[in-house]
């Protein structure tokens, strides 16, 4: 099935005000005129389960050298969930786990976890490393808003949102799953960084002939970036949605990502 989207209408304030600003590599990069959201003309199709199994030897130790270096990043999230919440016990959802290891640390900290993982063989992996039965069904889908509502005491998302084909609906999605009083923590890139802001500059500066920093960015292939937030529009899309968004991280010390903690509001 190939999804169709009419790109002009913002993914993020909802209005058609957005238009083909910068020609990418296989794609071109949206901004809003109304909200100046930035987002490519790309959507993953999501595809069907596949009977054999996609873990090859390679591929499984691929994912194996790369467990370090991402656990690395984790166990600071793990820091900064638990400067709000007490793990033990604690019901959990983490949207986009991968291989499986930020759930295995939740686990570890007395947690209850389940995960979402669109893609088979990290599930696959996650099964086998750490014995988790990851989910495929996005968390607007009917699987988990009809039988998970209010359930969660924390739901994460990390380099999630920047990934998903509609961050606004996913963001309510999840907001539907938390319980009274749950928080909901995030990390992604911030297109606040220099690094961003160079990447227009040369664009701009070059008439288009100097896109590759852009390209570095975004792409149209599956599970890449398709969106990347500033850190106020990012705010008021979590307030939007109904979160309270909560005191910076102490744990990270970057200018690249934004990192956030909000909290659903109590009965």
């Amino acid at each position: 099935m190939n999804l169709v989207y009419n790109y002009h209408l913002c993914k993020l304030c909802g209005q058609s005000a957005a238009a083909p600003k910068f020609k990418l590599k296989q794609m071109s990069l949206y901004v809003c005129a109304d909200c100046d959201f930035h987002y490519i003309d790309a959507l993953d199709d999501y595809p069907a389960e596949q009977p054999e199994s996609l873990l090859t030897a390679n591929a499984q130790k691929y994912i194996e050298a790369q467990l370090p270096q991402n656990g690395a990043q984790l166990r600071k999230n793990i820091e900064f969930v638990k400067q709000h919440v007490v793990l033990p016990g604690t019901h959990c959802l983490d949207i986009g786990s991968g291989a499986g290891q930020f759930p295995a640390f939740l686990q570890e900290e007395g947690a209850q976890p389940q995960g979402i993982e669109p893609q088979q063989i990290f599930r696959e992996f996650a099964r086998q490393k750490y014995n988790l039965e990851l989910r495929r069904e996005r968390v607007e889908d009917p699987y988990w808003q009809e039988k998970f509502s209010s359930s969660f005491d924390l739901i994460t998302l990390w380099d999630t949102l920047e990934h998903v084909n509609f961050p606004a609906e996913t963001l309510v999605g999840a907001y539907t799953l938390l319980k009274p009083g749950g928080y909901l923590f995030l990390d992604t890139p911030s297109r606040d960084s220099l690094f961003y802001r160079a990447s227009v500059w040369s664009y701009r500066l070059s008439l288009g002939s100097k896109p590759a920093l852009l390209n570095r960015l975004y792409s149209p292939k599956p599970y890449r970036h398709k969106q990347i937030f500033t850190a106020a529009q990012l705010r008021q899309l979590l307030e939007k949605c109904g979160l309270t968004v909560l005191g910076p991280s102490s744990v990270h010390r970057t200018s690249n990502k934004l990192v956030v903690a909000c909290r659903k509001d109590p009965l």
